[in-house]
């Protein structure tokens, strides 16, 4: 080996892959709060982790990979979610209509999900948001409170869905506090 070489690989740092894993997954949960799914490139994820951002590809497959990793690995405490119902499809109508859909909204109203991303999916909704609803809804005394929890997101999502991409024109025009209120005894019947 050439006295060059040596050198090189002296001055090698050991690279610690989980290291430089939890530095891009706590860059991309920064990243994503601030400007959303759409707006959040990979190379901004990248620098702000100190981290070469082709690290993405290894180690999660996609930027989708590492949304959907960023959403799993958020604990409760990062973000108090108020799982009443009418407040539950505020928050959700809020988040969707500032910063956009994401893999998760978009895949919740796909019906072309491979089998693996349909259980990612599914665990990360289930464990962020329709488990939280159903306690809700269990303590409440309501009927069927799994059942009705899925039927509360569903719903979230194909409204805010139909908004974004105009299909229902007035429904798109509305501003959300009024569709909200037209919700209201939808949401009373199903929570009740």
């Amino acid at each position: 080996m050439s006295p060059i070489g040596d050198k090189a690989t002296a001055a090698r740092r050991p690279h610690d892959a989980e290291a430089s894993r939890r530095a891009l997954l706590d860059a991309a949960r920064a990243v994503f709060d601030e400007v959303g799914y759409d707006r959040a490139t990979t190379r901004e994820i990248g620098e702000r982790a100190g981290a070469d951002p082709a690290l993405i590809a290894r180690y999660f497959d996609s930027k989708e990979g590492l949304f959907i990793a960023a959403i799993a690995a958020t604990s409760p405490e990062d973000g108090e979610i108020d799982f009443a119902p009418p407040e539950l499809l505020r928050f959700l109508l809020e988040r969707w209509d500032e910063r956009g859909h994401n893999p998760i909204s978009r895949a919740l109203a796909s019906p072309a999900l491979t089998p693996d991303a349909r259980e990612q999916i599914s665990a990360v909704v289930g464990d962020r948001v329709v488990d939280g609803l159903a306690a809700e809804l269990r303590a409440r005394g309501t009927a069927d409170p799994e059942l009705r929890a899925e039927l509360l997101v569903a719903l979230a999502v194909g409204v805010a869905m139909t908004r974004a991409n105009g299909t229902l024109e007035t429904l798109a025009a509305t501003p959300r506090e009024q569709v909200l209120a037209a919700l209201a005894p939808l949401l009373d019947a199903l929570a009740g």
